[in-house]
């Protein structure tokens, strides 16, 4: 009977060799660790290299990813600012729209004469809709609805000429958003007050002793810069 050699990286019977590494290699291994390839899986190159591509390029992509969200940030914010930086000012009439909800928590609501519209006053818009048989609300709702300002014979305050869904091509104008039928919303509607202070305007609004000073950039859109007491 003929010896057969054993230990590692030993012929296995069948005449295969072992796979295991030997003592050696094994040690060859731990002084000089060769970086591992990156796998391709069969049938998908091009998605491996995409995949290779990202992690080598991992802190860049994130970089990328951040500052592009900081310049949409920043463009938000810049033309919500718009009208306070480039908009001309209009002392509006302050009106109660609603009198049973003119406060809420730290916010006072404001409304003004044109924050309603007749279908009498504005051109396409139909009075069955006003008289409330609406057969159709969504025809309506979110439609941008311009109305044209005009001064006040005291000469300080602004109020509504014509109220169009086409915009004026001169003139002063604001826009606003038809939220239902005949009621109009512009942006301007709250102003935050000081703790404690909401009920004062609240009695001056319904005694109609208040003003808001609005900025109205070129574009009709509004931003409400104070709420003056009479």
């Amino acid at each position: 009977m003929s010896d057969s050699p054993s230990g590692p990286g030993a012929a296995a019977p069948g005449g295969s060799r072992d796979e295991r590494p030997t003592l050696e290699e094994a040690k060859s291994w731990l002084a000089d660790p060769q970086p591992a390839a990156t796998a391709e899986a069969p049938g998908w190159p091009a998605a491996n290299r995409a995949f290779a591509w990202l992690q080598e390029r991992q802190r860049g992509v994130l970089a990328a990813g951040v500052a592009l969200q900081l310049v949409v940030l920043l463009g938000l914010i810049a033309v919500n600012a718009a009208p306070l930086l480039t908009g001309d000012t209009v002392l509006l009439r302050v009106v109660p729209l609603d009198p049973r909800d003119l406060l809420r928590g730290d916010y006072v609501i404001l409304g003004y004469e044109f924050s309603r519209v007749k279908p009498s006053q504005l051109a396409g818009f139909p009075a069955v809709a006003y008289l409330n048989r609406r057969p159709d609300q969504s025809r309506w709702q979110n439609r941008t609805v311009y109305v044209s300002l005009v001064r006040e014979a005291d000469g300080e305050h602004w109020k509504a000429e014509k109220f169009s869904f086409q915009r004026p091509e001169s003139g002063r104008f604001i826009r606003g958003r038809m939220t239902r039928y005949g009621q109009l919303t512009f942006g301007i509607e709250q102003y935050y007050v000081q703790e404690g202070t909401g009920r004062k305007y609240e009695q001056a609004i319904r005694r109609g002793g208040v003003s808001a000073r609005v900025a109205v950039d070129s574009e009709g859109r509004a931003k409400l810069r104070e709420v003056i007491i009479n």
